[in-house]
């Protein structure tokens, strides 16, 4: 899997293809050519501040079923079948922090690899509800990749 910028500023769902540029973790001891525009450790920021988010509220709703009063056994059903589908998001999660902790030292956009795929290619998102659903770059990242852009596509 890899990281990516999409391109396309009005997508419809009818649409089959998206227009992206892919993302690369910095390395060290590696030379980025003219041909790339460094991110620095922006997405790494949304992408975490977002993981942050979800695994407190994941969190949260795993320490509320410990301290939920149970009356009955129905009360007792319900706290007991939250258990596994909160389980999976917390594991989940814990992958997903793994997966961008490899962003921490900056992402480079290769604007020489712009390429169109197809959504079906697309891992996550999936729906408006996943952890990577509404990610955007900063006016001025989004400013220094269309200078770049212009500078080696039409100038």
């Amino acid at each position: 899997m890899h990281y990516c910028i999409v391109l396309n500023k009005d997508d419809k769902l009818s649409f089959g293809t998206l227009n992206v540029i892919p993302l690369t973790s910095i390395k060290e001891n590696k030379i980025y050519y003219d041909n790339t525009v460094n991110l620095g450790s922006e997405i790494y920021t949304i992408l975490y501040n977002k993981f942050q988010k979800n695994f407190n509220n994941t969190f949260n709703k795993l320490s509320s079923i410990s301290n939920n009063k149970i009356n009955n056994y129905e009360d007792l059903k319900d706290e007991l079948e939250q258990i596994p589908v909160l389980s999976q998001e917390l594991e989940f999660l814990k992958k997903f922090e793994k997966e961008i902790t490899k962003m921490k030292k900056g992402s480079i956009a290769l604007l020489n690899q712009i390429t169109t795929i197809s959504k079906q290619r697309i891992y996550y998102p999936k729906t408006s509800k996943d952890l990577l659903s509404g990610v955007h770059l900063s006016n001025s990242s989004l400013d220094l990749l269309d200078q770049k852009l212009i500078q080696l596509f039409t100038k």
